[in-house]
């Protein structure tokens, strides 16, 4: 029995453009673009049973991680433990519905219809392969490749973990049953999208052999271009896909400057996320607010130096940076200089990567919130901040997705072509 898992001859790769010939895929193999490294398509060894167990195994230990304490606190005799499902209830109950809604939808909502809608793709190619199944996998396929970049249950870790360290001076803190399974759901739905390859998925419900004529140069030179969406290769006068109906460009529309309008707006709202509290802390009646580089100041005061590097790496410099690299990136793509278009391109991968793991703070402010409510004696509540800093880290991540580095590229002219790199997982 043959091991071929991906059969396509053409795709274009979406960050350069540049058109490439994909020689049948076995397990174990991966295939990179051939003028700028980026991966193109991976087909684990066997993907479908890997997938099934990381996504079935996800899902029970996010029903676990809901099912019991979180975290325990105890302080001067007094002693709480709280839940997941506590806290949505506590956000949602004392009014605050968008920070309550971000949890949900980051957490829960959005890793559920994930991992629902992959275990029902992996399952629906082993049945007979109707239009209205086919139908049904384009829609999962384009929820799985929408929400995948918002899934930040890896983060919210981390934030709880910073969030017990600041607490650590103040109060006994335990971790309950369900904080050892929400450890295992991390890592569990994390394999899981390791194990998922939006090619190889669109790859499965319908294979789409090209037989254009390849040339080292773009697709947009050879009159082709290529769906963002699932990677089938169009002739450049289509409007929308005719694999999974996507809208196809072969450069984003507006990308320069709706991107140079989320970053003003993400910077306008990056003033007052410095400036007033994220957080407020009452202690015997005091209430003390504290602003996201108070609280930097304090962990460093504490001796906890590596969890105030890490919060004001992630919550000060990296949203500022990705602005100022955002907006450099833009420039570049109307007046380039000498140096590289890979350089550039390395430097547009690495903005896009980190811009989520800048959400540390808004978890930190949610689960103490949750985990420290005893009235005057001591409590702490979101201070008005967070809703700026949610929305600098949203729109900053949506600056990065609407660029198009394609455009760094044109002026380069895509003349050079790096090694092509086919190698065993």
């Amino acid at each position: 029995m043959s091991n071929l898992l991906f059969d396509e001859t053409i795709t274009i790769c979406d960050e350069c453009d540049f058109v490439n010939r994909i020689p049948p895929l076995q397990a174990g193999e991966r295939y990179r673009c051939q003028h700028c490294n980026h991966v193109l398509v991976s087909a684990h060894k066997l993907v479908s049973a890997r997938i099934m167990g990381a996504g079935l195994s996800s899902l029970l230990m996010l029903a676990l991680a809901m099912s019991f304490p979180f975290l325990g606190f105890s302080t001067n005799g007094i002693e709480r433990s709280v839940s997941l499902f506590t806290t949505l209830h506590l956000l949602l109950s004392q009014g605050y519905l968008v920070l309550g809604a971000i949890i949900s939808l980051t957490l829960f909502v959005f890793p559920i219809i994930y991992l629902l809608s992959v275990l029902f793709l992996v399952w629906s190619f082993r049945q007979p392969q109707e239009h209205k199944l086919r139908v049904i996998q384009r829609h999962s396929l384009r929820w799985v490749t929408v929400i995948q970049p918002w899934l930040m249950v890896d983060v919210f870790l981390v934030g709880v973990l910073v969030a017990l360290v600041k607490m650590s001076s103040l109060a006994d803190i335990s971790f309950e049953l369900s904080f050892w399974a929400f450890c295992g759901y991390v890592v569990l739905l994390l394999k899981t999208v390791v194990l998922v390859d939006k090619r190889w998925l669109w790859n499965q419900i319908s294979s789409k052999s090209a037989n254009f004529t390849v040339l080292e140069v773009t697709a947009k030179r050879q009159g082709l271009l290529g769906c963002h969406f699932c990677g089938a290769t169009q002739a450049i006068h289509t409007k929308h896909c005719d694999r999974c109906g996507h809208s196809v460009y072969s450069r984003r529309p507006r990308s320069i400057s709706t991107t140079a309008a989320l970053l003003v707006a993400s910077l306008v709202m990056y003033i007052p996320a410095n400036v007033f509290p994220i957080m407020q802390t009452t202690f015997l009646g005091t209430t003390d607010p504290s602003t996201i580089m108070g609280g930097v100041l304090l962990l460093w005061s504490l001796g906890s130096y590596p969890v105030a590097l890490i919060i004001l790496i992630a919550s000060v410099v990296i949203p500022l940076a990705k602005v100022l690299a955002l907006t450099w990136l833009c420039w570049q793509a109307y007046f380039p200089s000498n140096q590289q278009t890979g350089q550039k391109i390395k430097l547009y991968r690495i903005t896009e990567f980190v811009g989520r793991w800048s959400m540390i703070d808004v978890f930190v402010v949610a689960i103490l919130t949750s985990l420290v409510q005893m009235g005057n004696f001591m409590s702490i509540l979101p201070g008005p901040a967070v809703l700026s800093f949610t929305a600098v880290i949203v729109l900053t991540m949506l600056a990065a997705m609407t660029f198009d580095p394609r455009l760094l590229w044109d002026k380069e002219g895509g003349s050079s072509v790096s090694a092509l790199e086919r190698g065993k997982e």
